[in-house]
């Protein structure tokens, strides 16, 4: 694992609590509505990367059955104290612990953002791996950078790959999604200079 990766999971696992606190009001509830659209109610569907589970609850309020994960043991910890009897794990989202066409859509935002560019399209060819049918959503800061330092808090400085529109749109086209939309956004904590793309894809049964 790059060590800049790693620094970015230690910081996030140290203050997942924080980082609970200060973002579980927030979340990007229009992309919530749209992905469960797509996906239908009581399709079970994928938090690839979830942190302290801070959109489990929006998803399955969407009527969705959500699997949720992430390789950070102190976040998934919080996470199941929020969620006792929801399924929850800790694992490296760059090798999943489930068979081929499982999920019935899958919901990664800022989650690649954290590995080299070099490691990107294997990791959503991973997600893709697991993925059936119905959506996919992932986000990215937009820009050219490879793993470069942002200060994220309450985390405090991680390291994030930055991606142009096109260079998302590609990396969705070349692992089979169709119906590929990517969106610019502002960056929600404000941060001059920033500002994130939202891609979409589907997966056709």
């Amino acid at each position: 694992m790059d060590p800049r990766t790693r620094q970015s999971i230690e910081a996030y696992d140290a203050a997942a609590e924080a980082y609970q606190q200060r973002w579980w009001r927030e979340r990007p509830l229009d992309a919530v509505r749209a992905f469960s659209r797509l996906a239908g109610r009581g399709a079970t569907v994928l938090d690839a990367a979830s942190g302290p589970a801070l959109d489990v609850r929006p998803l399955r309020d969407a009527g969705l059955v959500v699997v949720a994960g992430d390789r950070a043991p102190r976040a998934m910890a919080i996470a199941a104290t929020l969620h006792p009897k929801k399924p929850l794990a800790v694992w490296d989202f760059r090798r999943l612990p489930f068979a081929d066409a499982t999920f019935g859509g899958v919901w990664a935002p800022a989650a690649l953002q954290h590995l080299p560019r070099g490691e990107m399209r294997a990791a959503l060819g991973e997600l893709r791996r697991v993925h059936a049918r119905g959506p996919v959503f992932v986000s990215f800061p937009e820009g050219r950078g490879d793993l470069d330092p942002l200060e994220d808090p309450p985390a405090g400085e991680v390291h994030v790959t930055r991606v142009s529109e096109d260079e998302l749109r590609a990396l969705l086209l070349d692992q089979g999604y169709r119906e590929v939309e990517v969106e610019r956004r502002a960056d929600p904590a404000r941060r001059p200079g920033v500002r994130w793309l939202y891609g979409w894809g589907r997966l056709l049964a």
